[in-house]
């Protein structure tokens, strides 16, 4: 994974495809999900991210260290809801003065050829480009606001402990072939997922499809089981219709759906058949 450095701040990013925007209350541990998946450290570290609506992805900046000097650039001069700044080899667009896109250029542009290159890959038309060397980038940032939005911050260990009951989903994805059965706790523990020891036999793929579509329905497991080629789901959400969109985007069956009184949410037993 390639890292990038402004101003010594150093950091890398990473784009998560998704189907619709998270909602908020949930975002946390979507990206926490995520960074496991992909065997990233985010322990004592900060992270920024940005929903880019036109490609339905969210980009999530590591920060090794508290500086964030590519946030502080909302005392930009620029009345236009989009701006874009080159520096060095980075295209840094930001929106409402706020960071929403990055990208690591590879070659030489010319000014003409880097708005187009913005026009091609999120629709959005940019009339000028700000051209920034150190001093003009150091003399911006040194008079913008430090206002950390979009950040959640994942130095603290009381938090990191908390969260784990949230993310115990992910586990199952930490192994490509076996899995082990997760002993039963108390019955308000959360997201809680029981495993059976069985060969895996799915895709790693389908399963991160599963985790990612589970966030964009907010949906809530209450079991998993995987045996062969085949995958069993229980999950839980308020409204039917989210269970419902999120059966049919992953390509599930659904074997019954009722209303749970006592607390007043609705369950649903889905199964998965993997052709082999």
């Amino acid at each position: 994974m390639e890292k990038f450095s402004i101003l010594n701040n150093y950091f890398f990013t990473i784009l998560i495809h998704v189907n619709e925007q998270i909602d908020d209350k949930y975002i946390k541990e979507f990206i926490c999900s995520n960074l496991q998946l992909k065997n990233i450290s985010y322990k004592h570290k900060y992270i920024y991210y940005s929903y880019v609506e036109q490609l339905n992805s969210y980009q999530v900046f590591v920060f090794e260290k508290n500086d964030f000097v590519l946030l502080f650039l909302d005392n930009i001069n620029s009345d236009g809801l989009y701006t874009l700044l080159f520096y060095d080899s980075y295209l840094i667009l930001l929106k409402n003065k706020k960071l929403y896109y990055f990208l690591n250029l590879k070659y030489k542009l010319s000014e003409n050829e880097i708005i187009q290159l913005i026009k091609n890959k999120l629709n959005i038309e940019i009339s000028t480009i700000m051209n920034l060397d150190n001093k003009s980038f150091e003399k911006l940032i040194g008079k913008s606001q430090k206002n950390k939005y979009n950040i959640i911050d994942f130095s603290s260990n009381n938090y990191l402990y908390a969260f784990m009951l949230n993310c115990i989903f992910c586990m199952i994805f930490l192994s490509n072939y076996y899995f082990y059965t997760q002993n039963k706790t108390k019955d308000s523990a959360k997201n809680k997922v029981l495993l059976t020891k069985e060969k895996k036999d799915l895709k790693t793929k389908k399963l991160i499809d599963i985790l990612n579509n589970s966030f964009t329905y907010n949906l809530k497991f209450k079991n998993l089981i995987i045996k062969e080629n085949k995958i069993d789901l229980l999950v839980t959400s308020n409204k039917v219709v989210n269970i419902e969109n999120f059966s049919k985007k992953i390509g599930a069956k659904v074997n019954f759906l009722e209303h749970n009184k006592q607390s007043n949410k609705y369950e649903a037993k889905l199964f998965i058949q993997e052709n082999r």
